[in-house]
Parts: structure tokens; sequence; C-alpha cells
């Protein structure tokens, strides 16, 4: 039976696209099915699961350290995502001007996201070391005070907020660069003949019409950094006091499931962490409505 056209694009569409949906089931639906399955039950690999109800969920909102992993979870996303948008808008206006270097400058702000996360956090690690760091060397040449960085944990999370920036504000700058190469030359123009200064122009023009990017940047970043572990990983390992201080939720969620093997309470705070950075994308894309501008 000869296929009409119409039907014929349809089955070619359907081969088409029917990888991406197969691998959509196989490799995200099926894992997030079986994640909540397991989230009501009792199981490691050595036994089979047994259904305990919601005493997982009770558990993760009772215990001190998963309402500690909250906490910093939290602080990271609250202190890291606005400083990579203010970051990221800065060094991209800065990249915009005319110049025979932005090439190279764009290329050297851009490699450190290429970097595995696992080797940026480890690289940090060994400049903020307190025996043979290179943070330490300049600030004894400065004869001023040498902390011990990974004996406190305040002074740890400041590193990684640091790292952090460093790793991903190239990418989410080069993001918002090709917004701001987009916006009409005109406008600049109109501005001048109005008198207007470089202020101006960045209040009301540049601002405005690159929110779409700083939207995204903002998105895509807190997805990010609400999934935050390499560093506590790199960092904590050496100190079970500072990593205990300053684990996050995905942490929590890879301790409990792969040390301690216990599959069922990681699924349901796996679950958690997942609900969380849906309903934070959610808000998200309400509150873009009143400041984000489309043009």
């Amino acid at each position: 039976m000869k296929l009409s056209i119409r039907h014929s694009n349809w089955l070619w569409a359907y081969c088409l696209i029917a990888p991406t949906v197969l691998g959509l089931y196989l490799f995200y639906l099926y894992p997030i099915a079986v994640s909540v399955f397991y989230s009501f039950t009792k199981w490691n690999p050595l036994i089979s699961p047994e259904f305990i109800g919601f005493e997982n969920y009770k558990r993760i909102f009772t215990e001190p350290v998963v309402l500690n992993e909250l906490f910093n979870t939290f602080f990271f996303v609250i202190t890291i995502v606005p400083s990579i948008v203010i970051f990221s808008l800065i060094i991209a206006n800065a990249l915009n001007r005319k110049s025979k270097l932005n090439g190279i400058f764009r290329t050297v702000f851009f490699l450190p996201y290429i970097i595995l996360p696992v080797a940026t956090a480890q690289v940090w690690r060994i400049m903020f070391s307190a025996r043979y760091g290179l943070v330490n060397s300049l600030l004894e040449v400065l004869h001023l005070p040498q902390p011990f960085w990974f004996e406190n944990e305040w002074l740890v999370r400041f590193i990684i907020i640091i790292s952090s920036l460093w790793g991903s504000i190239g990418y989410y700058s080069i993001i918002i660069l090709s917004g701001l190469q987009n916006i009409p030359t005109q406008y600049y123009e109109v501005c001048e003949l109005d008198g207007g200064n470089s202020w101006h122009k960045f209040r009301n023009i540049t601002l405005p019409l690159v929110t779409p990017q700083l939207f995204f940047t903002a998105t895509i970043s807190a997805i990010g950094i609400f999934q935050l572990f390499n560093p506590i990983y790199v960092f904590g390992k050496g100190n079970i006091f500072v990593r205990e201080s300053i684990r996050t939720l995905a942490f929590g969620v890879y301790e409990r499931g792969f040390t301690y093997f216990e599959m069922g309470f990681a699924s349901a705070e796996a679950i958690i962490l997942c609900i969380i950075i849906l309903l934070v994308t959610i808000i998200q894309d309400i509150g873009q409505k009143k400041w984000v501008y489309y043009n």
C-alpha cells in the first residue's frame, strides 16, 4: 500500500524524533519514576525494598544534618546566582567594546567553563592550601595574616563562592554578550542626541534589552548551583568537620546513596531537591513577566 506524501512525512518525522523520545523515557522519566517508588521504601542493594510510606520524608525535615544541607544549598544559591548575573553582565559589557584583543579576552574568560568541575575545585584547593598555596604565599610577601582556609567553614564557603564564579562567569558572559550585540546602535545614537550619557544608555537601553539573557542566566545558574557537589566533595574530603558544615543536598544524596547505601532515603532527598528546583524555576518564570522585555 502506497502512503500519501502527508503520511510519509509523518512517518519520517516520527522516525527522526523516536531516538530522542526513547532516550527521554529511558534515561529521564523511568529513573524519576523508580526514584519516587524507592523514596517510599527502606532499601539498599543487599536487601529487597521494604515499603515504609512517608518515613523517609519525615526524617528529611527532622534530621539536623539534612536541615543544614538545606541551609547551605539555599545559602550558595542566594549568594552565587546574583553574583554570577552581576559579574557576567559587567564582563559582557566590557567585552562588547571594540578592541583588537576582544577575541583573546573572550577565550580567556570562557576557558574555565570547559575545565572539569572536579579539576577546578582541586586547583582552588591547592591555591588556598595553608602550607604551599599561592594565596598564602602572596599574603606572606605582603606581610598579611595567612589563615588556615580549610579549617574554617565560612572561609571554605567563601572559596566555594569564588571558585564557582570563576568557573561559570565566562559562559554566561558570552550568553549576555550575544544579547548586547543584538541591540541596534540607533538606540544609543538617539540617546546621545537627547543628551544621554553612558549611565543613561546602560540603564534605559542596555539593561532592559538584555533582560532575556539575564533571565536565562539566573534560571540556568540557579539550577546548577542547587546541584552543587564537586567543591563540597573536594574541599571537605580532608576535613570532616568542615565537610559536615558545608554539605549540600546534592552531596547528601551522593553520600547516603553511595557511601551508606541508604538508597530509599537518598531517593527521597533527591525528590525533595527536584521539587525545590522545580518550584524555584516556576517562580522565576512567573516573575520574569514583570521585568523581562522581549523586543
